[in-house]
């Protein structure tokens, strides 16, 4: 559901999505989410979609965060990305946060 929400909102304003995670070490859990992450992007060929390591994403993201349109990853990396973000800008009580979805 969360890729096809993503898919959705890309459509409309964006270009390009990265599916960010760490399957060479978590090979059962990251591997089924790129698996599905690609699966998904199948559906959708006028979106560029690519796949990258998370701690390349972080690296990038520190170094120049506009190389990113629409980033998804599993929550955990999300919550350790949304941190390294806030800092970027001066810390964590200047960003603000929501839950997208439609059960949310």
């Amino acid at each position: 559901m969360l890729l096809k929400i993503v898919y959705i909102y890309v459509i409309i304003d964006r270009k390009s999505v990265v599916a960010c995670h760490k399957a060479g070490v978590m090979k059962m859990g990251d591997g089924l989410f790129i698996k599905i992450a690609s699966e998904k992007a199948k559906n959708y060929p006028q979106i560029n979609y690519t796949e990258e390591q998370i701690d390349t994403v972080c690296m990038h993201l520190a170094k120049n965060p506009n190389e990113f349109d629409v980033m998804v990853m599993p929550n955990l990396y999300g919550d350790i990305v949304s941190d390294l973000c806030a800092g970027l800008i001066g810390g964590l009580g200047l960003t603000s946060s929501g839950n997208i979805g439609f059960d949310c």
